[in-house]
């Protein structure tokens, strides 16, 4: 049998075996399927045109490399670890979306804040301290602006 796009399997999916495990014959390949959700890249199209990233904004973000996000841009889907990141990410501007307009986050995350000391949101995340944007909308969200 010919593999390829006519038998709608690909090569290296039929290059592979699968384990049959216990009575029911499930494959591990295929449980573990469906137990991930990985990030699709139109989930960070979405991501992108939402809150009007830049490919540059959301490398930062992300941590992947600019080529990276032009590839999930262009249809490839991210790895796992990266998927992850995109959906916390994604988690994260959500909760912004609740107290900013959701078109100027883009630019918001640009920006100097006091709230940071002078940073700008976009570093925050680079440091790992997204910690301090989960407490800033908590604070807005409550009514406490100090």
């Amino acid at each position: 049998m010919k593999l390829g796009k006519k038998s709608g399997v690909s090569k290296s999916a039929a290059a592979t075996p699968l384990k049959k495990s216990g009575r029911n014959g499930t494959s591990h390949a295929s449980v573990s399927k469906l137990m991930a959700e990985p990030a699709e890249s139109s989930d960070v199209r979405r991501l992108s045109r939402k809150y009007n990233l830049s490919n540059e904004a959301v490398s930062r973000v992300t941590g992947a490399s600019p080529r990276t996000v032009s590839y999930w841009n262009a249809g490839t889907p991210p790895q796992r670890s990266s998927a992850q990141k995109i959906k916390e990410v994604t988690r994260l501007f959500d909760a912004l979306a609740g107290i900013i307009k959701a078109k100027a986050i883009g630019e918001w995350m640009q920006r100097p804040n006091k709230q940071f000391d002078g940073s700008t949101p976009l570093q925050v995340i680079e440091r790992g301290e997204t910690d301090r944007l989960w407490q800033m909308i908590w604070q807005l969200r409550e009514g406490n602006s100090g």
